[in-house]
């Protein structure tokens, strides 16, 4: 009998919140690459920050840095949110910013055992995420999510596109929101800009909803800030576009671009 559906208007790439200048809809996997040192993590722990404080399960899973590393890393971010990129504010203000994220789960991966199931398992029996419904998972980074072969553990650039499929079945299939760092070919950091710069196979991009790369757009300044420009390589849910961002090193902050009045508009020009 074949297959039948009633025509209508079912809006399925519908934000349920928008964190860090990113828009995230329940079923959607996103993929961020950039070269090494641009801040792709520190962007996914704002986007979770953001998230958590709205009350939506929200956790990223890194495989490169421990929940202590995470959790000093949001410090400093909270303070650039309350003080801006050099200036120290209060630390009140910074602690009771810091605590409406509270909820936010940490989670530091094990690269020869956590698979995607092993996450997946892991946020709904120990931390209660919804079987169904609307939640932020990040993704630190896509590269060494480990994969399993015939062989036994496959190398990191060939399994990204099974870990990328993963990914996006686990994101339907709960209805969740899903962003992973994904890593560039080396001799493609300084123009990552079509599909064919990301590392690993064609699934790579093929699974991916939206791929997102980030790049430096001018020197590292002596304040450690520095000019970033995100380009939209593919996206399901409209027109590709260019942004500007700022990456203040010094709280491993990405800025967005209603923020870089707090910056010293000289010290970026």
């Amino acid at each position: 009998m074949p297959r039948s559906g009633t025509l209508g208007n079912p809006q399925p790439y519908t934000p349920f919140g928008v964190f860090a200048g990113l828009p995230f809809w329940g079923g959607g996997l996103t993929l961020l690459a950039a070269a090494p040192g641009i801040g792709k993590t520190s962007w996914l722990l704002r986007m979770i920050f953001e998230s958590a404080c709205l009350h939506i399960p929200s956790a990223i899973g890194c495989y490169e840095h421990t929940p202590e590393e995470l959790r000093f890393r949001l410090f400093l971010q909270t303070e650039a949110m309350t003080g801006g990129p050099h200036t120290q504010p209060s630390q009140p203000v910074v602690e009771a910013a810091l605590a409406r994220a509270s909820e936010a789960v940490l989670l530091s991966l094990n690269s020869r055992e956590d698979t995607v199931r092993a996450l997946e398992d892991m946020l709904i029996h120990d931390y209660a995420f919804p079987v169904k419904g609307p939640a932020l998972i990040a993704v630190d980074y896509l590269n060494r999510v480990p994969v399993v072969g015939l062989t036994g553990m496959m190398n990191e650039e060939g399994r990204s596109g099974e870990a990328a499929a993963a990914l996006r079945e686990m994101a339907r299939h709960h209805g969740w929101a899903i962003i992973a760092a994904a890593a560039l070919k080396s001799e493609r950091f300084n123009d990552g800009d079509d599909l064919s710069a990301l590392l690993g196979d064609e699934r790579v991009p093929y699974e991916a909803d939206r791929v997102l790369v980030v790049n430096r757009t001018g020197d590292v300044r002596d304040c450690g800030c520095a000019p970033l420009e995100v380009l939209t390589l593919k996206d399901r849910t409209g027109p590709a576009r260019r942004w500007s961002m700022q990456f203040w090193g010094e709280r491993f902050y990405p800025a967005l671009e209603a923020e870089f009045y707090k910056h010293n508009p000289m010290a970026l020009s």
